[in-house]
């Protein structure tokens, strides 16, 4: 097998999960949660296949990855209600908390509605489609296995820095720049499994853990930041509501820091000589995975 493949392999599946965002991109009376929810995940996932191009290719590459921020921004704000919204319900806190909170996402999120209506989606959809169409036809002639290696590492290594640094000290914006790179590698092995599929998708289901450890850490971020802000409470309200969101992310903190560990023990030489090793001899061709899957992950 060429060492080609996996690039190719790659850019297949990086055109066909912008088209896939592009058929999911929500438009007028389509503004359900999981619909939205589903468009931001697709779109994260190119995102993190991109970035396994991007060392080698550069500017094409590094101007796809923005044109995907602008468009996840784009129904990002709508998302971010209906998540607070959840873990408000599940904190299930006195009615002179949940009733302003409640009122006010409610407020915020017709907002983040009427401003997404004001955008045609045919145009985003347009827009996502126009970037497929330029990343199939992608000159990947020079790269090879080695480059996606390469790429994968550096996500690892930029994980372990950002977690190092995260578990240091109490920044909650440093656990959520971590978040950002286990969501990167946890799609770049999942893109990558065919080369060991039992090991790689168990090893980027363990990402996933992380990322959902992570992830509701800095929605009890966000929420505490929105009440404070937004959500009109009394200060004894807000007071015990701080409280209540330290708690569990002092709870969720600790699990993170385990799954962490456990997650980058070996050194980032390690990884990529390993990831390497299953490429070189692969349990599947990448060429008919990429044929075989229009979506990474889920």
């Amino acid at each position: 097998m060429g060492a080609r493949a996996w690039p190719l392999h790659c850019q297949a599946l990086l055109a066909a999960s912008v088209r896939t965002a592009a058929q999911q991109f929500p438009g007028r009376g389509q503004q359900a949660s999981e619909r939205i929810h589903d468009v931001r995940k697709t779109l994260k996932e190119a995102r993190a296949i991109a970035r396994l191009l991007l060392p080698c290719l550069g500017e094409p590459a590094r101007v796809t990855i923005t044109a995907l921020a602008v468009t996840r921004r784009r129904v990002g704000r709508a998302r971010d209600l209906d998540v607070i919204e959840q873990r408000l319900r599940r904190l299930d806190p006195p009615s002179e908390i949940a009733k302003p909170l409640t009122a006010a996402i409610a407020r915020d999120r017709a907002a983040a509605l009427s401003s997404h209506a004001r955008f045609a989606a045919s145009a985003s959809r347009a827009q996502l489609n126009a970037i497929a169409k330029r990343v199939e036809a992608w000159d990947l002639g020079d790269v090879g296995a080695n480059d996606i290696v390469e790429a994968a590492a550096r996500t690892y290594s930029q994980a372990c820095r950002r977690g190092r640094l995260a578990f240091r000290g109490e920044d909650p914006a440093a656990l959520h720049a971590l978040r950002s790179r286990v969501v990167d590698l946890r799609y770049q092995l999942a893109a990558l499994s065919p080369a060991w599929p039992e090991l790689l998708s168990a090893q980027a289901e363990g990402l996933n853990a992380l990322r959902d450890t992570l992830g509701a850490f800095n929605d009890f971020t966000v929420l505490a930041s929105f009440a404070a802000e937004r959500g009109g409470l009394a200060p004894e309200a807000l007071d015990h509501l701080r409280t209540q969101l330290q708690a569990k992310q002092k709870k969720l903190r600790r699990r993170a820091r385990v799954e962490f560990d456990r997650l980058f023990a070996e050194t980032p030489d390690a990884f990529a000589d390993r990831l390497a090793a299953y490429l070189k001899r692969p349990v599947d061709k990448p060429s008919l995975a990429a044929k075989a899957q229009s979506k990474v992950g889920s």
